[in-house]
């Protein structure tokens, strides 16, 4: 992995990672599976509101915006992979084995801090806006804080309805070392049959046994799918890069995949759906026009910024929606134009506040040193004689 060259505009808003390294093909990625959900949720307030009549050609596009949550198994995925890559190159001894403590260290100041503002922030805004009372919030907010809502609650957090997946995520996390012992198999073979046999199991018994989408039970086959994609990426990346020929077999995948994941039914969905995911990622990292697409500055940058975006565009939607509704020149004409209207001052809004939620919370937490550097600039107490005193 080496970083890209990025113009100077970028400089201060793409990710950070803990390496110092780069792959601004998985922020692309990130990009699609963020975009793909924004449309999702756009169509279906749209379609809460209005019954217009869906002419061709617009159907195809409104049958591919209802199947715009398949970006969350997308970002399971992409989780998987890049969880998956400390550990798959400390079991081959290219470099040293993660620290357990560091990893679940950075796991917390990486992704709490803008969770919990966010989380706190909405949840004073449904006050206001609802006139609730704090006695039915609470439960849910601090449930919603542990990631135990669903578990709680068994339903969608009412402050965050799309944190359910953050909980899935945090599942994960705390298994994810466990997991990556499947690394510690020498042979290449060994370990793919693992993990395509172990995601199989998991597709197959979340269909037998119907196990709930909104945990990792239910979802376990796409994070395996991220592992199986870190040892292939891996094993390519020590080969010789890939010539022109076998990069356009990778763009002819991208071609043919993208739009069987977009517009493929729901059926089996939890069998196929992994593979075809495991496949785009590939064509992603290997692919000559896939790649160098995900790798344009805008595309990598925005991607960067999907966790800000997947926090707070549900609550953004939600206010502005309500604007639009008591609106009256936002009236029905015909459906492509008026879905083109209220996506566009939609995403505009979700632009406004995401961009400076961004560089003011999240991405100074991307800083594996934050939290040090913090306590290295706050004030030490001292007594009166000018000596400090312990804590």
């Amino acid at each position: 992995m080496c970083p890209r060259r990025a113009i100077r505009w970028t400089a201060h808003l793409r990710r950070e990672t803990t390496t110092g390294q780069w792959l601004p093909e998985i922020d692309g990625l990130r990009f699609v599976a963020i975009f793909s959900v924004l449309l999702f949720h756009l169509q279906g307030q749209f379609d809460h509101h209005y019954s217009l009549v869906i002419r061709s050609p617009f159907a195809l596009a409104v049958r591919a915006f209802g199947f715009g949550n398949r970006g969350v198994p997308l970002f399971f995925a992409i989780s998987g992979f890049i969880l998956a890559l400390p550990f798959a190159q400390g079991h081959r001894g290219a470099a040293q084995p993660p620290s357990l403590r560091r990893y679940y260290l950075r796991r917390l100041t990486r992704l709490e801090p803008p969770y919990v503002v966010n989380l706190i922030l909405v949840a004073a805004g449904t006050l206001l806006m609802t006139h609730s009372a704090w006695r039915q919030v609470l439960p849910h907010l601090a449930a919603s804080m542990c990631y135990l809502h669903y578990a709680i609650f068994n339903a969608s957090s009412p402050i965050n309805s799309v944190a359910w997946s953050l909980e899935v995520e945090a599942q994960f996390y705390m298994l994810a070392p466990a997991l990556a012992m499947v690394f510690a198999l020498q042979r290449p073979a060994a370990r793919r049959a693992a993990l395509i046999a172990a995601m199989l199991a998991s597709a197959r018994l979340q269909l037998a046994f119907g196990w709930s989408k909104y945990t990792l039970a239910g979802d376990l086959q796409y994070f395996l799918a991220g592992l199986l994609l870190a040892d292939l990426y891996l094993t390519s990346a020590a080969a010789p890069l890939t010539t022109r020929k076998s990069g356009q077999a990778w763009d002819f995948i991208s071609l043919v995949g993208w739009p069987a994941f977009f517009l493929f039914g729901d059926r089996f969905t939890a069998l196929w759906l992994p593979l075809l995911i495991l496949l785009l990622c590939m064509a992603a990292l290997r692919g000559n026009l896939t790649g160098r697409l995900l790798r344009t500055p805008g595309i990598a940058i925005t991607g960067g910024m999907c966790y800000t975006i997947y926090l707070w565009h549900a609550p953004v939607f939600t206010v502005v929606d309500r604007a639009l509704r008591a609106h009256a020149g936002f009236l029905p004409a015909n459906y492509f134009a008026l879905y083109l209207e209220e996506a566009a001052v939609k995403l505009t809004a979700v632009a406004l506040v995401c961009l400076p939620l961004f560089v003011l919370i999240e991405r100074p937490c991307m800083d594996p040193q934050w939290v040090s550097k913090l306590a290295a600039r706050l004030p030490r107490r001292q007594s009166s004689a000018g000596v400090p005193v312990p804590n």
